[in-house]
C-alpha cells in the first residue's frame, strides 16, 4: 500500500498531505513552522500524524523556503566569484537601468559576492564558441588561493559565452575539486547555459550562495525522516511545478526557490480539471503572501522573468534576477499575519511586513501585540477562536481586540469593528489591484475565470476578493488549507534544460534542432528518478522567439512534430504569431523571425489521480450553529449559518449568509451568495454580483 507526502513550509505553517497512493484517501495536518530550525516543524507534523503515516510511504516530496529566505536575510554562504578579465562588476552594472525614474536616492540590492571575492581569470571565448585566449591555469590558481584565504566557502564560475563553450568553466572546476575538494562549485554552464551575461551571473551566484545551506538542510532533515522511521525517497518541489530528486536540489538549489507556490497552482489546476473548468485563477493566502496564478486548460502559466530580495518590493529591476522556469504568479505580501498601521498621513497600511509563525498574529496568545488580518477577521465573526486549527490553537479575541483598538481605532478615532473592516477591506483592495495589474498584463478577462481559493485564509476573502474583480464564481476544494502540500503529491516529475540559439529563424535547419532536442531530452533524464520508465516521460518544447531587432522576446510552446514537418518552419511561424497577437494585438509579416533560446521540461505523470473521493460527506447537510458576522453586502453584522465543512453531502445546495468552517480553513460566503457542493465535495460559490 504505497504512500506519499506532501509537505510544505511557509512562513507561518507548515502544512503535511499523507495520500494512499492507490485509493485516494488522504490525511492531512497543519502546525506553525519553526523558523529556528524548519525541518524541526516537520518532524512534529509527522509525529501528529501517527508512526503509522509512515509505514509503505514510497515518496516524501517537499517545498521549502529555505533558499529564498537565505538570500533575502542574507543567510548564504560565504560566496566567490571566477570570471572573464572585465566582467568582475556585471553583478554592479546590471543593466545600468533605473527602475524609478524619478526616485533621487534610488538603491539597488548589496551584491552576495563582495568586490574582493570577485576575481578574473586570463581566458576569452568569442560569442560563436570560438577559443580567443586559452586558459591560463597558473590565473585559476592564484584566484582559487587568494578565495581561500578570504574564507570563502562557496565558488561560482561565469564565463564569458560559455552557455556556448563550456571548457573553460569546466576546466576551473577541474582545478578548484583538485585544490579544495570541500568546497562546493557552481558552473553558469550548467546552471543556466543561457544569453545575457548579468542574469546569468546573478542566478549562478544565488545558486552558489544558497548552495551549503541547502545541503546542510537536506542532510537534517533526512536525519530527521529516518529517525522518525521514514524509509521513502526524498523529492524537492521545483519552482516550474514539478519535482526532483534531493541529489540535483543539492547541486541546483535556485531551482527550488519558490517551490511552494508552485504546489498551490497544481493543486488548483488539479480540482480544476476534476470540476471540469478550463478558465481558472488560482487565489492561495497564507499567512505571509498571497499569490494568484491563470491555469487555462489545464496548463499553469510559467515564465523565466524572475526577481527575488527587491529593494522595493513591487518594482521590476529592484531586485536579483533569477532566470529559470518558475509558475507565472503574482505575489503580494497580503497575508494572515500581515501587520496592519498607522501611516504617516493618516492611511491605513496593510502588509508586507508579517508578524510570521513567532510572534504572530495577536490573537495567537504567544507575545504577538500588533494587528494584523487574522485579527480582523476574528473581530469580523469570520473565525471561532475555539475552532482555529481544529481546536490546537485556541484564538484570544481579546488580544486582538486590544491590538486593532490601540493601532489603529484611537489613532484615527474609529471603534474597533471599524478599524477590523478597514483591515479586511484594504487588503482585499490591495489584491484585487494587483491581480488586475496580472491579469490584464497577460491579455485576459478576471470575468470569464473561476477563482479556486486555497490556503488557511484564502477561503475566508476569497468572495469579497472575486466581487471586487467581476469573477462571478468561486471554487473551495477540500482541503483548502493544505492545498499546496496535496499540490505536491499530484505534481508531475519533471525537469527543464535550456540552450542558448541565437539564430534567424529563416535560416535555422530543423535536423539541427532536432539534434538540440535529443541532446536536451538526454540531459532531462539524467536529472530524473532511475525509477522512471522512458516511455512515461513526455517533452514539452518551447521557443524564445522574438522579431529581429527587438529586445525582449516571448516563449512560444512547439509541438516536437513541427521540427521535422514538411512545413517547417511555418508552423512555428504561425504559433508565434497567435502569442504575439494576444499580447500586443498585432503581427509584422515582413519582419524576421529570431530565435534567442531553446527550452525542453521533460515529465512524468502525477503519482495519484483524485484524493478528494476520502473527504465527500454522507448523509444530510445540517447546520451546526449561527453567529454573528460582518457582511460587506449590507455593511453591518447580520447572522451567519455555521456549517463544518465534513458534513456538507454533494448535491447540497445553501443559500448565503454562511460560514464553513474545518481544520485548515474557513470559507466566508456573503447574502447575495449561493453554495453548491459538487460530487467531489469541493464548494461552488455563486457571486450575485
Amino acid at each position: 500500500m504505497a504512500k506519499s507526502l506532501g509537505t510544505d513550509i511557509g512562513g507561518t505553517f507548515t502544512d503535511f498531505a499523507l495520500a494512499n497512493d492507490a485509493t485516494g484517501e488522504v490525511r492531512i495536518h497543519k502546525c506553525l513552522t519553526t523558523p529556528s530550525d524548519p525541518s524541526e516543524a516537520v518532524s512534529q507534523g509527522v509525529a501528529a500524524l501517527g508512526p503509522e503515516s509512515l509505514k509503505d510511504l514510497t515518496y516524501h516530496i517537499h517545498g521549502t523556503t529555505l533558499v529564498i529566505n537565505a538570500v533575502i536575510e542574507r543567510k548564504g554562504a560565504k560566496t566567490g566569484l571566477i570570471t572573464s578579465p572585465g566582467t568582475r562588476d556585471i553583478l554592479e552594472i546590471g543593466r545600468e537601468k533605473r527602475y524609478d525614474g524619478y526616485d533621487l536616492k534610488i538603491s539597488f540590492p548589496e551584491p552576495l559576492v563582495q568586490r574582493p571575492n570577485r576575481l578574473e581569470v586570463l581566458e576569452r571565448v568569442y560569442a560563436d564558441g570560438t577559443v580567443f585566449q586559452k586558459l591560463e591555469e597558473s590565473s585559476v590558481r592564484e584566484a582559487i588561493a587568494l578565495l581561500l584565504k578570504n574564507n570563502v566557502k562557496t565558488i561560482a564560475v561565469v564565463l564569458l559565452h560559455s552557455y556556448v563553450n563550456p571548457t573553460h568553466e569546466k576546466l576551473i572546476g577541474d582545478i578548484i575539486h583538485e585544490i579544495a575538494p570541500d568546497i562546493p562549485v557552481s558552473l553558469s554552464s550548467d546552471v543556466l547555459p543561457e544569453i545575457k551575461e548579468f542574469e546569468r551571473t546573478s542566478t549562478t551566484v544565488i545558486n552558489a550562495y544558497a548552495k551549503p545551506a541547502t545541503g546542510e538542510y537536506l542532510s537534517k532533515l533526512n536525519t530527521r525522516m529516518q529517525e522518525a522511521g521514514a524509509d521513502s525517497e526524498l523529492l524537492m518541489m521545483l519552482s516550474s511545478g514539478g519535482t526532483t530528486t534531493s541529489e540535483t536540489a543539492r547541486s541546483y538549489p535556485v531551482q527550488i526557490i519558490e517551490s511552494g507556490p508552485a504546489a498551490g497552482a497544481l493543486a488548483a489546476a488539479h480540482y480544476a480539471r476534476l470540476a471540469g473548468l478550463d478558465h481558472v485563477l488560482a487565489f492561495d493566502m497564507g499567512g505571509t503572501t498571497a499569490k494568484m496564478c491563470l491555469v487555462n486548460e489545464g496548463r499553469i502559466a510559467k515564465t523565466t522573468e524572475f526577481e527575488i530580495a527587491h529593494v522595493h518590493r513591487f518594482k521590476t529591476g529592484s531586485g536579483f534576477p533569477v532566470r529559470i522556469p518558475v509558475v507565472d504568479l503574482m505575489e503580494i505580501g497580503a497575508g494572515g499575519g500581515s501587520i496592519a498601521r498607522v501611516t504617516e498621513v493618516d492611511t491605513v497600511q496593510v502588509g508586507p511586513k508579517s508578524a510570521g509563525a513567532a510572534p504572530g498574529p495577536a490573537c495567537y496568545g504567544q507575545g504577538g501585540t500588533k494587528p494584523t488580518v487574522s485579527d480582523a477577521d476574528l473581530v469580523l465573526g469570520y473565525l471561532d477562536p475555539k475552532h482555529f486549527l481544529g481546536g490546537d490553537l485556541e484564538l484570544d479575541r481579546a488580544a486582538a481586540e486590544h491590538a486593532l483598538k490601540v493601532a489603529i481605532g484611537e489613532p484615527l478615532s474609529l471603534s474597533i469593528e471599524e478599524a477590523a473592516r478597514g483591515v479586511f477591506g484594504i487588503v482585499n483592495e490591495n489584491m484585487a489591484s494587483a491581480a488586475k495589474v496580472y491579469v490584464t498584463e497577460r491579455g485576459e478577462d478576471p470575468g470569464k475565470y473561476t477563482m479556486v481559493a486555497f490556503g488557511g485564509a484564502g477561503p475566508v476573502h476569497a468572495v469579497d476578493l472575486a466581487r471586487r474583480l467581476g469573477v462571478h464564481r468561486v471554487l473551495v476544494p477540500p482541503n483548502a488549507g493544505v492545498a499546496s502540500a496535496l499540490g505536491m503529491i499530484v505534481a508531475p516529475i519533471s525537469f527543464d534544460t535550456v540552450r542558448s540559439m541565437p539564430s534567424i529563424l529563416s535560416v535555422v535547419s530543423s535536423i539541427d534542432l532536432m539534434a538540440l532536442f535529443d541532446e536536451m531530452a538526454l540531459e532531462c533524464r539524467a536529472r530524473m528518478p532511475r525509477d522512471i520508465a522512458e516511455e512515461d516521460i513526455t517533452d514539452e518544447l518551447s521557443i524564445d522567439m522574438r522579431y529581429l531587432g527587438q529586445g525582449y522576446h516571448e516563449n512560444v510552446i512547439i509541438e516536437l512534430q513541427d521540427l521535422s514537418a514538411k512545413t517547417f518552419p511555418a508552423d512555428i511561424i504561425t504559433a508565434f504569431n497567435l502569442a504575439y497577437r494576444k499580447l500586443y494585438g498585432r503581427i509584422y509579416d515582413d519582419l524576421e523571425l529570431e530565435i534567442v533560446n531553446i527550452r525542453l521540461s521533460a515529465s512524468a505523470p502525477a503519482r495519484i489521480g483524485d484524493f478528494s473521493s476520502s473527504t465527500r460527506a454522507k448523509g444530510s447537510t445540517a447546520p451546526f450553529g449561527h453567529r454573528e458576522a460582518y457582511c460587506p453586502i449590507s455593511d453591518s453584522y447580520v447572522r451567519h449559518t455555521i456549517y463544518r465543512r465534513n458534513t456538507l453531502c454533494p448535491g447540497s445546495m445553501l443559500k448565503g449568509p454562511i460560514i464553513v468552517e474545518e481544520n485548515e480553513s474557513t470559507t466566508v460566503l456573503n447574502s447575495d451568495c449561493t453554495l453548491a457542493i459538487d460530487d467531489r465535495g469541493s464548494l461552488l460559490v455563486t457571486i450575485g454580483l
